[in-house]
């Protein structure tokens, strides 16, 4: 599965990207994971099967769905600040369905 994760300036994710593909590696799953900033979220347009979206811009959910074109959701503020990657993968599986 190819998890894009969007936040204001591509950087405060980075830990969380990490941490989804270590649990997805754990498991046995194949995961491509990246972080980008907001400003660039239309540059991934058709690119990815789903986006996850930092806390601090969930109030940009709908325009960074409609610019990257897949399932998208924010990311729950806990989720975010633990960097729980487990139920960050786990909720981009739900978003692909």
């Amino acid at each position: 599965m190819k998890i894009l994760v969007v936040c204001n300036a591509g950087m405060s994710s980075s830990i969380l990207v990490k941490k989804i593909a270590e649990y997805a590696q754990s498991i046995g799953e194949d995961a491509s994971v990246q972080a980008v900033s907001s400003a660039s979220a239309s540059d991934e347009a058709g690119k990815w099967d789903v986006c996850l979206v930092a806390p601090q811009i969930r109030y940009m959910v709908n325009d960074i769905k409609a610019k990257v074109g897949v399932p998208t959701d924010c990311v729950d503020m806990r989720v975010y600040a633990m960097a729980d990657g487990k139920a960050a993968y786990e909720q981009a599986k739900a978003l692909k369905g």
